[in-house]
């Protein structure tokens, strides 16, 4: 399994030209990106990345968040914005803590935390029944249900036998670290969103069950720490969720999140109770500032398999 892990993540050289052989049939391929970027020095690689996945053969790309490194500003968020506006293909964003969560300190502009989220939901999901990009595509929301209707950033599409779900899961312990400012609002937010997360899990896998699709795609900004977990994590409620829905799920299940700015392809999650390794559940985190880049995955939508995930990695200089 290392070695089939190995050769699915195998790094494409700096500056190769993304692969164009045509999708074997039922395939179809996407991209995932994020945490980047975060200043000056990754713009170069950043815009190679735009013109990357645009001459790519990938469906769609996923955004896990950190649209910036701090710069907490309205102006901040209307450049990303903009920015992503220029992704040839739709863009599916979920956030990270960079753009709200992380916000309350003095570098970052020392903003009350719920307050940037608010301008973040009426900045990138005005539409909450369509992706960003340059060709929007339509997606379901959860904003769509009366119990939930704020989250209008979790959203659910399907390609093919495959469901995907974006779920508002951030870093800084899921927006559970203390700050000076910090009040009970903030703590009720945060077992708010950690109720609608689990809620929208359980309707992604229901969905799947239903229509006897092939397999699942949760897409999440946080790194839930899978390995160092324990009782009163931050992630805890959603991975035992999980867990249970992957043991109880015959397709497989793709993992796609960010946050630890480390590129990987593995299988982390064990059967509740026992050290054996889900191996239906696949990982896959993108690249993280300093390292710009993407992960072009590619799976067969009928037989519900990851078939590659191929990283790239910008260069930023001309020399590379």
């Amino acid at each position: 399994m290392a070695l089939l892990l190995a050769a699915l993540a195998a790094p494409t050289a700096c500056g190769a030209p993304p692969e164009r052989a045509e999708l074997p049939p039922a395939t179809v391929a996407f991209g995932l990106f994020g945490d980047a970027p975060y200043n000056r020095f990754d713009e170069r690689a950043y815009r190679r990345l735009i013109d990357d996945v645009g001459v790519s053969d990938v469906a769609f790309l996923v955004h896990i968040g950190d649209l910036h490194g701090g710069r907490c500003s309205d102006a901040s968020l209307d450049e990303a914005r903009r920015s992503i506006a220029t992704f040839a293909v739709p863009v599916v964003y979920t956030p990270g803590d960079n753009e709200w969560a992380d916000c309350h300190g003095t570098g970052a502009g020392g903003h009350r935390p719920l307050e940037r989220l608010q301008r973040l939901r009426s900045t990138f999901f005005a539409n909450p029944r369509s992706s960003l990009g340059a060709r929007p595509m339509p997606v379901e929301s959860q904003a769509d249900v009366a119990a939930w209707s704020e989250f209008v950033e979790n959203v659910r599409w399907r390609v093919g036998a495959f469901v995907f779900t974006t779920i508002h899961l951030v870093g800084s312990g899921n927006a559970t670290a203390a700050f000076p400012s910090r009040t009970r609002a903030d703590d009720e937010a945060a077992e708010r969103r950690m109720g609608a997360a689990v809620h929208w899990l359980d309707a992604a896998f229901a969905a799947a069950r239903r229509d006897s699709l092939a397999g699942v795609v949760v897409v999440i900004h946080a790194d839930p720490f899978f390995e160092l977990r324990g009782p009163g994590g931050a992630f805890e409620p959603f991975i035992r969720r999980l867990e249970g829905h992957v043991v109880d799920f015959e397709g497989a299940v793709l993992f796609l999140h960010g946050d630890s700015h480390t590129q990987r392809v593995d299988h982390p999650l064990r059967r509740p109770g026992s050290r054996d390794t889900l191996h239906r559940f696949t990982r896959i985190e993108t690249y993280g500032s300093p390292d710009v880049g993407w992960v072009r995955v590619v799976v067969d939508t009928a037989n519900g398999r990851l078939v590659r995930a191929e990283p790239r990695l910008m260069p930023k200089t001309m020399g590379m």
